[in-house]
């Protein structure tokens, strides 16, 4: 199932490197060992929602902000940032918005009009600027790169309960999210975000968006993760390192061997809580909304990401609710109350400093 020989080997020899390391595992948060070396490219979450301005999008992609971060600044100087925007579901016609930072204050901005392009693909460049500083380009793009209060929150400890009752085939008890006593470990926490505010003239009807790093040596690019719907990789893909590294260096149109095991998942979720009478169905119909993992987006709609609608993502959704509701299958309340970490207007985040 997994694409080649090669391919398994690798996640394999991730899966070792991840058991072995003190680094402690979150949503998209330090899956792979090159993150685990270079923070600045592990990604965190991704956004997809109608701009305060009219007819425009606005795409929202954060990663770890590193406290005093150093001469390689708040984003890695190492690293390619992309954000891939396809205007069909086959993912061959759009665009790619690729990032670049150098040293600890600049970044240059490339545009493909390939939104699934090899990876490394840079496109051509079409504007700079300063980290926490707002440009608006003359094609009508404006951006924003800077260091957030992390607008992410989520019962973190009592998603570790889940995750014992599920391997252990205990029975599913919704009382396990009162354990945090309305606590989310993600108050306080910052990240570093990159705000992309597009015109939808450039954007299709119906568009799919997903985001990746990668980084260069000797020549040659590296994709190191891949995300775009929220805990994925982390509720989907088990305690599975292998599985994780697999979907990190994938894309859209490769993503067919992980399905079995998200059904799978799904599958033995719904079992354990007794919530649907067909629980293979139902875990298939979820997995085929979740992968390709996409965030589907019709622009110009309200954005709105919960267990029976997802369109886009919006700052103010409770993602973690709406995927436990939709693992479960049966509706499902995280129990931690939203910080409410974002504002209507342009950058939509709320800016701080890294220490």
């Amino acid at each position: 199932m997994f694409k080649n020989l090669r391919t398994l080997n690798t996640a394999i020899a991730l899966t070792a490197a991840i058991a072995g390391s003190n680094q402690a595992l979150a949503s998209h948060h330090f899956e792979s060992t090159i993150v685990q070396k270079t923070p600045t490219l592990n990604q965190l979450d991704n956004y997809v929602f109608a701009s305060d301005r009219p007819d425009h999008t606005v795409f929202v992609m954060d990663v770890s902000a590193v406290p005093k971060a150093g001469v390689d600044g708040t984003f890695s100087t190492k690293g390619l940032y992309n954000i891939h925007v396809a205007n069909d579901d086959s993912y061959k016609t759009g665009h790619t918005f690729s990032f670049r930072f150098q040293g600890a204050d600049h970044f240059t901005l490339y545009q493909s009009d390939a939104p699934n392009a090899a990876v490394g693909t840079i496109g051509t460049k079409i504007g700079e600027g300063t980290v926490g500083k707002a440009v608006e380009l003359k094609n009508g793009i404006k951006v924003w790169t800077g260091v957030v209060k992390d607008p992410f929150y989520g019962n973190s400890t009592s998603l570790g309960l889940l995750r014992a009752q599920l391997n252990n085939g205990t029975p599913y008890d919704p009382a396990i999210w009162a354990q945090a006593k309305g606590k989310s470990i993600f108050i306080g926490r910052k990240a570093a975000a990159i705000v992309l505010d597009v015109p939808n003239s450039m954007l299709a009807k119906t568009i799919h968006a997903f985001m990746t790093t990668a980084v260069e040596k000797d020549g040659a690019w590296t994709q190191v993760q891949y995300s775009a719907n929220p805990l994925l990789s982390h509720t989907m893909l088990f305690e599975n390192g292998a599985l994780k590294a697999v979907l990190n260096g994938s894309r859209p149109d490769t993503q067919k061997a992980i399905k079995p095991f998200v059904s799978a998942r799904i599958t033995r979720s719904v079992l354990l809580a007794k919530s649907q009478k067909d629980p293979i169905k139902y875990a298939d119909e979820v997995t085929n909304t979740l992968v390709p993992d996409v965030l589907t987006y019709k622009t110009g709609t309200p954005a709105k990401y919960s267990a029976s609608e997802r369109n886009g993502r919006s700052l103010d959704d409770d993602a973690m609710s709406a995927v436990l509701s939709m693992m479960l299958g049966t509706p499902t309340d995280q129990k931690i109350a939203n910080p409410k970490l974002h504002t209507p207007t342009f950058p939509y985040l709320i800016p701080t400093s890294v220490d």
